[in-house]
């Protein structure tokens, strides 16, 4: 942590396992190989949306160590799923996204904006802002969602610079 390395020697370390697995699969000639082929993953975050539980019992179970906590973020509905900073839903055959910030689970505030009274430029600032907008707007399918997020951005600077 802190250095610029831990992403490599983390992406590596969860690389070798994989490799050892998909050699054997093919080897083997396994059909599981077709349902991880739109397998993703950055860095310990793991999508892989075709899945069933009969493949992701092979994945947790013959992949990656023992040692290697592996967590469900979503095991009860089939229909949502959290990857990086989106949740993405399919309802009606469509494909919806929304941002997904998993610092609002934390039990306590995490700070996400520079305090306008701070020694940071102001022009700094309100960049930070409208790169925000942007993420927000950018991973967000439906308006109602951009509006909702906006509202909390903002709720949360002039709680914030308020205070």
């Amino acid at each position: 942590m802190g250095s610029d390395c831990p992403p490599n020697v983390a992406g590596l370390f969860l690389f070798i396992y994989e490799f050892d697995f998909v050699s054997k699969m093919v080897e083997l000639g396994y059909a599981v190989l077709r349902k991880l082929k739109f397998c993703g993953r950055y860095i310990d975050d793991l999508s892989i949306p075709n899945a069933d539980n009969k493949v992701m019992n092979i994945v947790v179970n013959n992949i990656y160590p023992k040692e290697l906590e592996i967590v469900d973020n979503n095991p009860s509905n089939n229909n949502k799923a959290t990857f990086l900073d989106l949740e993405i839903e399919v309802s009606n055959g469509k494909f919806s996204t929304k941002l997904y910030d998993k610092r609002k689970d934390f039990p306590f505030n995490v700070i996400r904006m520079p305090n306008l009274r701070s020694n940071v430029p102001n022009k700094q600032s309100y960049g930070i802002f409208v790169g925000e907008l942007y993420r927000i707007a950018k991973s967000s399918s439906k308006l109602k969602d951009f509006i909702s997020e906006v509202k909390c951005l903002l709720l949360f600077i002039v709680e914030t610079e308020f205070q």
